[in-house]
């Protein structure tokens, strides 16, 4: 259980540090008022690893105010109903990316093989479908 609450404690440290340099870059870039970068995009992205954090330090004190937690997490039949989801989850993630392709390939044309967000939307696609079988292949040489 240390080792667990000690790991979370350097990934909370480790997030709200890379938050703090993404919400000074915003501060930074908003006022020298440098046009490479959108400003916005900064701040929000500055927000990702902050909630990253905050439900990190809430599992932390979870487990502290409840360590039985902790055998939920290393129970089999929890931890294979959570593959399970998580697998479903990829299912449909591959079916919304899909559509998604073919939808923008039939209703802007003349942006197939031109657009980055048309090759984006194909390189997505093709990744949700090649990278479980990429990391299952990785998952075998451990």
């Amino acid at each position: 259980m240390e080792k667990v609450v000690k790991e979370t404690k350097w990934a909370i440290l480790i997030l709200i540090l890379v938050s703090i340099a993404l919400l000074g870059t915003w501060g930074v870039v908003n006022v020298y008022d440098y046009n490479l970068v959108n400003q916005s995009a900064l701040l929000a992205l500055s927000l990702i690893p902050l909630s990253a954090a905050l439900a990190s330090y809430m599992k932390l004190t979870k487990i502290k105010k409840n360590p039985s937690l902790m055998v939920s997490e290393t129970d089999e039949r929890l931890v294979s109903q959570k593959n399970e989801a998580a697998a479903q989850t990829l299912k449909v993630l591959q079916a919304v990316l899909f559509f998604l392709y073919l939808g923008y390939t039939f209703m802007i044309p003349e942006d197939v093989f031109t657009s980055i967000v048309w090759w984006l939307a194909l390189g997505l696609f093709f990744f949700s479908i090649f990278a479980p079988v990429m990391f299952r292949h990785i998952g075998k040489k451990d």
